[in-house]
């Protein structure tokens, strides 16, 4: 019981000390730093709210920048490239034996419906072929392209590129030639190629015929009725040439 007493005495005594008051100075300096703590927190969230738009604002660029990249690429291999094989760019040299309708390729001729004084005509050539564009003055579209092979002996494949809105279609003849006589011997062969491929061709005749009627031929003409099924449109096409050997 004595104990008790002793101890609420005690409790009583410290009821009654004077309470700890801070000092003006001190409230300031405590409330400063408190106020420079909430700033510095509110830089802090800011500058990662900056730092996040600016990631997130990167990140759409560079979606935006990928997706234009890949639908430009899509577009790219949807339509077809004419000219495809570029080669080295050289002026067109004429022979003095042609006449105004003729143009030259290697060894070979081709007839074109112009006069060349009326197009422009463009050389191209790489390691396999020797091309020639004829092309619009006003418009700058090419017209016609014809190449031959760079082949080595009396056979020459000579081929004409005809662009449209699906397909690039290139009609190509195998010849024999004699380049004493400046007359073509046989046609060994006749085909198509295309780029890209129809999914089906329902039609494809292609046939070669002297211009006299007989071999060997001065002039020979390549003929073709393509018949291409695209799905939804069935595209056909009638076109041809005409082709000599060059008296050198």
């Amino acid at each position: 019981m004595l104990e008790e007493n002793k101890q609420n005495e005690i409790l009583h005594q410290l009821k009654d000390l004077p309470k700890p008051v801070l000092k003006v100075e001190k409230q300031v300096q405590m409330l400063t730093e408190i106020q420079s703590a909430e700033i510095n927190h509110a830089k802090r969230e800011r500058w990662q709210n900056k730092v996040t738009k600016l990631y997130v604002g990167l990140a759409t660029v560079a979606a935006i920048f990928l997706f234009s990249f890949l639908t430009f690429q899509q577009v790219g291999e949807d339509q077809p490239e004419s000219n495809a094989e570029r080669g080295v760019i050289t002026e067109y040299e004429d022979h003095p034996n042609l006449s105004e309708h003729q143009v030259a390729l290697h060894d070979l001729y081709v007839e074109m419906p112009f006069q060349k004084a009326d197009v422009e005509l463009t050389k191209r050539t790489t390691d396999e072929f020797v091309m020639i564009d004829i092309i619009d003055k006003e418009t700058e579209e090419v017209l016609y392209t014809y190449g031959e092979g760079l082949n080595e002996g009396n056979e020459r494949l000579v081929f004409r590129e005809i662009k449209t809105e699906k397909t690039i279609v290139r009609l190509y003849a195998f010849v024999e030639m004699d380049e004493e006589s400046h007359k073509i011997i046989k046609v060994r062969n006749e085909y198509a190629s295309y780029d890209p491929q129809p999914p089906r061709i329902a039609g494809e005749t292609i046939s070669s015929g002297s211009r006299s009627g007989k071999f060997p031929a001065e002039k020979i003409e390549i003929l073709a009725s393509l018949d291409l099924d695209w799905g939804n449109e069935i595209q056909n096409l009638y076109e041809g040439y005409l082709i000599g050997v060059i008296e050198k």
